[in-house]
């Protein structure tokens, strides 16, 4: 008799910690990134000194407080020099922009533009604000008229009058006036 209780109560111990295991298994995990907020059709702008320095759309937007991120989908910003003049203006499939750091990363078939023709093309593209320059490592095309440069990795200006490009330079340039090669170099 003692034997059997001894196993039956085995047997229901056994049987509560697999219970208890189960449903341990079947909790939902908790979704670490979830956004604060959302938001469709949003316009951040950033400033200096009161004078308004990007301009940056987005069709959807989701926000991190936490993280001070906001994730951007289909974006366009547009971008001002010191006297808040437009000088540029950047399309991507996306973005992300922490506005406490002052940085901003665009990313998928991004094309910057500037007001003087000039055209860069790469992947993923970021502002980096300690050396306030544009930077990538990304392969990049950049066309004014009929001139093309490509290569690898990038460090620019955003209205891109001065460029570094890393490595792999390649590039066909036509019709360039003495003007302009004494401005390049």
């Amino acid at each position: 008799m003692k034997k059997n209780r001894i196993i039956l109560i085995i047997v229901g111990i056994l049987l509560l910690i697999s219970a208890c295991s189960k449903e341990k298994s079947q909790a939902p995990a908790t979704q670490v990134n979830i956004p604060d907020q959302t938001m469709e059709n949003s316009t951040i702008t950033f400033t200096e000194e009161g004078i308004r320095s990007a301009v940056i759309w987005a069709k959807y937007v989701e926000v991190y407080e936490k993280l001070d991120m906001k994730k951007a989908q289909q974006l366009r910003a547009d971008f001002f020099d010191k006297e808040g003049n437009h000088t540029s203006f950047l399309v991507a499939d996306s973005g992300r922009i922490q506005e406490k750091k002052r940085k901003f990363e665009a990313l998928g078939d991004v094309v910057v533009t500037t007001d003087d023709g000039i055209k860069l093309q790469t992947q993923s593209l970021r502002w980096d604000p300690g050396i306030n320059r544009i930077v990538t490592e990304d392969f990049v095309t950049i066309t004014k008229d009929r001139s093309v440069i490509t290569g690898y990795g990038l460090e620019a200006d955003q209205q891109l009058k001065h460029i570094v490009i890393k490595k792999q330079v390649k590039g066909k340039i036509s019709d360039i006036s003495e003007e302009g090669l004494k401005d390049s170099l």
